[in-house]
């Protein structure tokens, strides 16, 4: 009787703590995404203030890196170990879907092969873009087109922003895109080339393979209805020479400088 006495006492003591974990779990979620929801949201409301969106986006950022950005104590360490645990979990929050900031433009990655033997270089359309812009319906694919819409960069021109400006605002997304999803974007790269030649046996490998993304700009609401899009527009981001032997204190894929409209190596720290 003992016996039996002593183990519902340890399985009631079990429950209990285990009562307790969840409990304590849920309260931390719900904490979470609290204060995930509301920095994402802070960051997306700000955004039509640029000298206001600018300080609070850098200063959360310093956060994020785990600098003492916020000069409130604590609030510092909040936000960096609330930014950590959303990338463990695979939860982070990320509000870019609704307004008030809606996107002017639609885009696309594309692939550029080109061949040491052939004058033309191939290009390998997104699945994703569509052939008719006025028709545009898509079925499965999804995770294929989640990562392509995780690696595209939009190219659209800030209010008054003078082209010059503007490219040396391309320069720097394009720079953070690389030190921040390089491997994805390689893996992404090798995973469109094998479709491509177990389509077609007979095609050489490229030697020299381009990523470029294609953008349609979005007609504005009081646009006429019989207002079509034109011709996407083309800016390469990156370029891989798989037999190319990069330098080892560089990425092995190359940033395209929109400045210089050259091909650059980029350290592996974006500077």
């Amino acid at each position: 009787m003992s016996t039996h006495n002593t183990y519902q006492r340890s399985l009631d003591t079990a429950k209990w703590f285990l009562q307790r974990c969840l409990g304590v779990f849920i309260i931390w979620q719900l904490f979470y995404m609290t204060i995930a929801n509301s920095l994402e949201t802070l960051e997306i409301v700000t955004h039509r203030m640029p000298e206001t969106s600018e300080r609070i986006g850098d200063a959360i950022q310093e956060c994020r890196n785990g600098e003492q950005g916020i000069d409130v104590p604590g609030v510092s360490s909040l936000i960096y170990v609330v930014d950590k645990y959303g990338q463990f979990t695979e939860q982070p929050q990320r509000w870019s879907l609704f307004a008030p900031n809606i996107r002017t433009q639609s885009t696309f990655l594309a692939l550029e092969l080109r061949f040491d033997d052939f004058e033309n270089s191939l290009w390998l359309l997104s699945d994703n873009e569509p052939v008719d812009t006025k028709s545009f319906f898509r079925v499965g694919g999804n995770r294929l087109r989640g990562i392509e819409q995780n690696l595209e960069i939009n190219f659209a021109f800030s209010l008054d922003e003078t082209e010059e400006v503007a490219r040396e605002r391309w320069r720097e997304q394009i720079q953070e895109k690389l030190a921040r999803d390089s491997e994805i974007m390689q893996a992404w790269i090798a995973l469109r080339v094998k479709g491509f030649l177990e389509q077609n046996p007979q095609a050489p490998e490229p030697n020299e393979i381009v990523i470029h993304v294609r953008g349609y700009e979005i007609p504005s609401p009081d646009a006429s209805i019989k207002e079509e899009a034109g011709k996407p527009y083309e800016m390469a981001i990156a370029r891989w020479i798989p037999d190319h032997e990069y330098p080892e204190d560089v990425l092995p894929i190359e940033a395209f400088d929109p400045v210089t409209n050259q091909f650059v190596y980029q350290p592996w720290e974006s500077e």
